[in-house]
C-alpha cells in the first residue's frame, strides 16, 4: 500500500528577519497568511493582466509580494509577470484540490508503476513524427513505426513547442495559438546530501527569502537515517539567477543559502546534485503556465483534434490541478473518458 505524508512542519522567515513555524506565521503575521490562505477581495483580474499587476492594484504590500515570488509563484513555475491573473485567481478559488501538501513516501514511481501493471509499456522509443492526416495515425520513432486510431499525446509542454516531434500535417491554427500562449517555466532542484540532521526532527520543509526560496527534506518519514536529505526548488527569475553561472555554481549558491538561513557557515555535504529541466531534452522546462491574456489556453490545449489526437499532461489539467502530478492523472482519465464515450457512440 502506497505511504503518505502530510507536509505541515515547516519553517519560514518572515519580513522582520524572525523564523516561525508556519502555523505561528499565519496566526501572527495576517500579511503572510493572505499569501497561504489567498482570501482575497471579490476584485476580478482584467483579462490580460499578470499576477504581480494584480496584486498590487489589490492592495499587497511589497513584503506580500515577496511572499507570494517565494510560495505561489515559485510553485508554479515562473515569475510573477509571466502568470495570467485570472488563471491564478481561478487556481486561488478552486477548491476541489484540498488543502495542505502530501508526500508520498515510496516514492512518485510506485504510483506509475501500479498504473502500468499488466500494460505494453515500450521504453526508450523517442516519438519524432505523428502522421495523422490519412485514416490511420502512424507515430513513427526511433525504433519503428506504430500504427493507431487514435494517439494521446501527453509529451511535456516544453517538447512539443520544441519542434523536436513533427506533425505531418501541422496541428490547425486554434492548437498552435494554445500551445504559444502557454509558457513552459525554468526550473531545477537542488539535492544535497549531508552526514548528520541539519534542523530539528519535526521539521519537514524551509522558505526563506534568499535563493532558492522552497526547502524540503525528502528523508522526512522515512525508516532509515532521517532528515539527511535535504532539497530546494528554484523556478523563474530564481533559476535564472542560479544558472547563470552553471550548474556547480547554482549548487554552490544554494549551499550558501541553507548555510545563511541555519547559521552554520561550515555545513558542507557528502554529495550534492542538481537536477536541470531546462536543459533535459525530454522536458524542457518545469511547468506550465498560462501567460496573461490566455485563460482559455489549457481548455483549447485539451480539446481533441479530428477525433484523433486526444491531449492530456499537467498542460491541459483546469487550473488548479495544472503543474501538479494529480493533474497530470486527472488529465488521463479526462481523455480516456473522452475516448470510451467516442466509441460508444458508433
Amino acid at each position: 500500500m502506497t505511504q503518505w505524508k502530510k507536509t505541515d512542519d515547516s519553517l519560514v522567515r518572515l519580513a522582520d528577519g524572525s523564523v516561525r513555524t508556519m502555523q505561528e506565521a499565519r496566526a501572527l503575521y495576517p500579511d503572510f497568511d493572505l499569501t497561504r490562505s489567498w482570501a482575497l477581495p471579490d476584485i476580478d483580474p482584467l483579462p490580460d493582466e499578470d499576477l504581480g499587476t494584480y496584486l498590487r492594484r489589490i492592495g499587497f504590500s511589497e513584503a506580500q509580494l515577496d511572499y507570494a515570488r517565494r510560495s505561489f509563484a515559485n510553485a508554479t513555475g515562473e515569475s510573477l509577470r509571466y502568470i495570467s491573473a485570472q488563471g491564478a485567481v481561478a487556481e486561488m478559488r478552486d477548491p476541489s484540490c484540498g488543502r495542505g501538501d502530501f508526500r508520498i513516501l515510496d516514492g512518485y514511481d510506485s504510483l506509475a508503476y501500479t498504473q502500468a501493471a499488466g500494460l505494453d509499456i515500450r521504453l526508450g522509443h523517442i516519438v519524432q513524427r505523428i502522421m495523422w492526416g490519412d485514416q490511420n495515425v502512424r507515430v513513427v520513432t526511433n525504433h519503428g513505426i506504430f500504427t493507431a486510431d487514435r494517439v494521446v499525446i501527453t509529451l511535456p509542454l516544453g517538447v512539443l513547442q520544441s519542434g523536436a516531434v513533427e506533425f505531418d500535417p501541422p496541428l490547425p491554427a486554434d492548437k498552435q495559438a494554445a500551445l504559444a500562449h502557454i509558457r513552459m517555466g525554468p526550473g531545477i532542484k537542488l539535492v544535497y546530501r549531508f552526514a548528520e540532521p541539519v534542523m530539528a526532527a519535526e521539521i519537514m520543509a524551509y522558505y526563506s527569502p534568499l535563493n532558492p526560496p522552497m526547502w524540503w527534506s525528502p528523508s522526512a518519514g522515512q525508516s532509515e537515517s532521517p532528515y539527511l536529505v535535504w532539497t530546494a526548488l528554484a523556478t523563474g527569475d530564481y533559476c535564472r539567477d542560479l544558472l547563470k553561472d552553471g550548474e556547480a555554481a547554482a549548487l554552490q549558491m544554494g549551499l550558501e543559502t541553507l548555510r545563511k538561513e541555519l547559521n552554520r557557515p561550515d555545513l558542507t555535504p557528502v554529495d550534492s546534485y542538481l537536477v536541470n529541466w531546462v536543459a533535459d531534452p525530454y522536458a524542457r522546462g518545469v511547468y506550465s503556465v498560462v501567460t496573461p491574456g490566455h485563460s482559455e489556453a489549457r481548455l483549447e490545449l485539451a480539446t481533441p483534434v479530428d477525433n484523433r489526437l486526444f491531449w492530456a499532461g499537467e498542460a491541459t489539467a483546469p487550473h488548479g490541478y495544472a503543474a501538479t502530478v494529480h493533474g497530470a492523472y486527472a488529465s488521463g482519465k479526462r481523455v480516456a473518458q473522452e475516448i470510451i464515450s467516442l466509441m460508444e457512440s458508433r
